[in-house]
């Protein structure tokens, strides 16, 4: 018998097995797999929406303890927490300066007791004759403005007079200006600037 007929005789019949395989494998992968909705065709519409919001929390003694204000603050159905579009909180001392907070974006639940910032978070607080100069900035921090604290998992920076500390991971107690980073720490001394005569 003829080579080249034999292989033509070989390589017919294998072309066709390996055609039939791959038709049969390809619908299966197109029934197996899955289709999700597409997410941009159904938006959910606020319910409530204000402009120019501001939120106080009062204390016992009548004096405010918390403030926020944002630009636009939206409800949305079936939803606890309302975001709140650029958002700058303001947390009142009973001695020394406040502590203010700004982020990007927030989400705040109903009854005001814990606020998530995302975006460029920055909690700072300005010298004063009673407390020191200090800045944290994050992209995302949770914070109980009722209990002074705050934490986040995220990159965290701190800046005051005299160091600047990065880390991975923060727990901050607000109202005595305890911050403590939790992994990957890193300080940095800031020397002070002589006078010079």
């Amino acid at each position: 018998m003829d080579k080249k007929l034999l292989l033509l005789l070989l390589v017919i019949p294998l072309t066709a097995i390996i055609l039939t395989w791959t038709i049969i494998n390809s619908s299966v992968r197109q029934g197996s797999k899955v289709v999700f909705p597409d997410q941009t065709t159904h938006k959910t519409v606020a319910d409530t929406f204000f402009n120019n919001t501001t939120i106080i929390d009062f204390g016992d003694n009548g004096l405010p303890e918390s403030k926020i204000i944002g630009k636009q603050l939206f409800h949305y159905p079936d939803k606890e927490d309302s975001e709140i579009i650029a958002p700058i909180i303001t947390l009142f001392r009973a001695v020394g300066a406040p502590v203010l907070v700004n982020a990007d974006r927030g989400w705040i639940n109903k009854d005001g007791t814990r606020v998530l910032l995302k975006g460029h978070t920055v909690i700072e607080r300005h010298k004063s004759e009673s407390n020191k100069y200090s800045r944290l900035e994050t992209p995302e921090l949770t914070i109980w403005p009722d209990r002074d604290y705050a934490e986040t998992d995220k990159a965290v920076k701190i800046t005051s007079e005299a160091t600047i500390a990065t880390g991975i991971g923060m727990k901050a107690y607000l109202d005595k200006e305890h911050y403590y980073l939790l992994n990957h720490v890193k300080a940095t001394h800031i020397a002070a600037k002589r006078n010079k005569k």
